[in-house]
């Protein structure tokens, strides 16, 4: 199964979203840490992860490693794009 693309602040909007809907509503105050984009292990495993939850004793975290394992399988993260630094031209080195 072909995984989706997504940037890094799309997926965050997918999972934020996937969490407010499954979370405990005792809890207000546990979000989800940002995804970031990292090399793949291996040609199964996902191309991103996220911080460490904080320990919930709503069981957030639970609720965060669950989405993790549904939503490593649907989603990749778009690689960073690396910008070549530009070489100063005469004229911005002397006016």
């Amino acid at each position: 199964m072909a995984r989706t693309t997504l940037t890094t602040a799309q997926l965050y909007a997918v999972l934020d979203r996937e969490f407010r809907k499954r979370r405990s509503a005792s809890c207000t105050t546990c979000s989800v840490p940002l995804p970031y984009w990292r090399a793949a292990p291996d040609d199964v495993s996902a191309n991103w992860v996220i911080g460490s939850p904080t320990v919930c004793p709503h069981g957030c975290h639970l609720v965060i490693a669950e989405l993790l394992t549904l939503l490593w399988t649907r989603y990749e993260v778009a690689p960073p794009v690396l910008r070549t630094p530009q070489r100063p031209t005469p004229r911005d080195c002397f006016g």
